[in-house]
């Protein structure tokens, strides 16, 4: 469990804001107010397989905040990796399933939502700053310039694969939130097809997030390896990755670069089908820990050739996602936006 300690000590009301996907769940507290931008404390992490429910999760972070601060929630805001327009909500890549009228009734506040992770994501995206945002396109920041007020597509692998839209609404942003994950996704190199042809024999319906998460990098790495009659020694995501950037295991190396190159190809379909020409959000867990190796790979130009559409594309900003817990300050921007 990880922890970031509160800041501010004075007494006053508090809402409960969370992260919760397939390995992690993040809580922190954020001061109630009406600003969208706001700063969220007494962070912690708890790992999900340690809590057979949400409610258990949830009370584990209760009893690790001071009293004071625990008796001055009033609102709660859930920010969840799965769809969440019914009441009984089921955690994708976990086996959580609860009822939201439930747990807000357990919880006792006078207002409990829970939204989209991903729609938390990109309610944050609408505000964070060049400190938390880094621009890693080349080719679109030379001699280019954008509509800041036109929609953006966020995107984010990790144990899964979310993606969802941002949309400026009035004076504020709203999101549109989906399943694009599970979407297709479309080789472009005859080894891709290759690739593709191998893992889409044990399976009825290859989704991108097969390919571009955690285990859709080990998919790719097992699946070049049986193509090239290699056998694979590396055996998690993390182990791929440590390899690919010290350079010690060129099939590793590969893995990685075919990831970045498929992901840019999908970033690439998302930005044409929202018509996202605010830019492109990059989150989750994999891409922070192989940023170097996203420039060296061809995810760029993968991005911006779609045919008679690249020009549509051709100055569109790529920004990833450097701040540590962006889903939770998103998650209290839709409790103001939304009050």
């Amino acid at each position: 469990m990880q922890n970031q300690m509160m800041t501010r000590s004075e007494a006053q009301e508090w809402q409960l804001v969370a992260d919760i996907g397939g390995t992690n769940a993040r809580f922190g507290l954020a001061s109630a107010g009406t600003n969208a931008s706001v700063e969220v404390d007494e962070i912690r992490t708890f790992e999900c397989a340690n809590y057979p429910t949400i409610e258990a999760a949830l009370t584990a972070y209760l009893d690790s905040v001071p009293a004071e601060c625990r008796q001055g929630v009033q609102e709660a805001c859930i920010a969840i990796a799965g769809p969440t327009e019914n009441d009984l909500v089921t955690v994708t890549n976990l086996s959580w399933r609860f009822s939201k009228a439930q747990v807000g009734k357990q919880l006792g506040y006078r207002r409990f939502e829970v939204i989209n992770d991903f729609a938390a994501l990109a309610l944050s995206c609408a505000q964070l700053d060049s400190q938390n945002l880094t621009r890693v396109d080349r080719l679109g920041a030379v001699g280019g310039t954008w509509d800041t007020t036109a929609p953006r597509a966020v995107i984010g692998p990790g144990t899964g694969l979310g993606v969802c839209g941002l949309f400026k609404a009035g004076s504020g942003w709203r999101a549109l939130p989906g399943e694009g994950g599970h979407a297709g996704i479309a080789p472009v190199t005859d080894e891709e097809f290759g690739l593709f042809q191998f893992l889409g024999r044990s399976r009825s319906h290859l989704s991108a997030e097969e390919l571009l998460s955690g285990q859709g990098l080990q998919n790719i790495y097992q699946g070049l390896a049986a193509l090239r009659g290699l056998q694979g020694a590396a055996e998690n995501p993390a182990a791929i990755t440590a390899a690919a950037l010290s350079g010690d295991c060129a099939l590793a190396r590969d893995a990685v670069f075919t990831f970045c190159n498929l992901l840019g190809s999908f970033c690439g379909d998302v930005a044409l089908t929202l018509g996202a020409r605010g830019g492109v959000y990059l989150g989750g867990g994999i891409l922070p820990r192989i940023g170097s190796l996203l420039g060296e790979s061809d995810f760029e130009q993968r991005l911006r050739s779609k045919g008679v559409m690249s020009g549509y594309l051709e100055h569109l900003p790529v920004f990833l996602v450097s701040h540590p817990f962006p889903a939770l300050s998103g998650a209290a921007a839709f409790l103001r936006l939304n009050g």
